[in-house]
């Protein structure tokens, strides 16, 4: 089974994983995602209708986010009018070694209580070990100002709020991210 680092802080978002298979499930949803090469090679949706659907990587939705140091590919494997209703997933590849995520979509700079992601840490080179800061808001109201270390296959949870993560020197960040999407406010595309 894959670790946690931090602290589990999920309240309705179950997560786990071994053997280069993530799971992740909320309600009658669940996606499972198959790993390959630090990469998605599929995923594997059941909806709320309890249909099951096959994502390809030609499936997902390529977008570049971030200049510079913060430069990356996002692919969005779960969005808007797909197959789930609540829950949104993708991978983040950092473009280059030793460099940052970007700020936080403008909705997570608001509060709220009850938001949920998990990152799942695909980290390449060096060390395979990164750092992910959490100034926020857990989903259960709690506030936190910290900084962690994660390795590689490794699971954080997410605070909303500001949350960039750095890989050490030589280190390629990616990572596999799920969030639920409990009001369309909290859309990211």
């Amino acid at each position: 089974m894959y670790q946690w680092s931090y602290k589990v802080g999920l309240e309705t978002l179950r997560v786990e994983g071994k053997d280069s298979v993530l799971v992740f499930s909320v309600g009658r949803e669940m996606a499972e995602v198959s790993l390959k090469d630090g990469d998605i090679a599929k995923v594997v949706v059941k909806n709320s209708s309890l249909e099951k659907i096959l994502l390809r990587p030609s499936d997902a939705k390529h977008v570049v986010v971030g200049a510079g140091n913060t430069r990356r590919d996002v692919y969005h494997w779960l969005t808007p009018g797909g197959p789930t209703t609540t829950m949104r997933l993708g991978i983040t590849k950092h473009l280059g070694a030793g460099t940052w995520s970007s700020l936080p979509h403008n909705f997570e700079l608001n509060l709220e209580p009850g938001f949920e992601e998990v990152f799942f840490y695909l980290l390449q080179g060096g060390s395979k070990r990164a750092f992910q800061v959490g100034r926020g808001m857990w989903s259960n109201g709690e506030k936190v100002d910290a900084v962690w270390p994660v390795k590689n296959n490794q699971f954080s949870t997410i605070p909303m709020g500001y949350h960039p993560v750095v890989g050490e020197p030589g280190v390629v960040v990616s990572y596999v991210w799920v969030y639920l999407v409990k009001h369309k406010r909290w859309e990211k595309i």
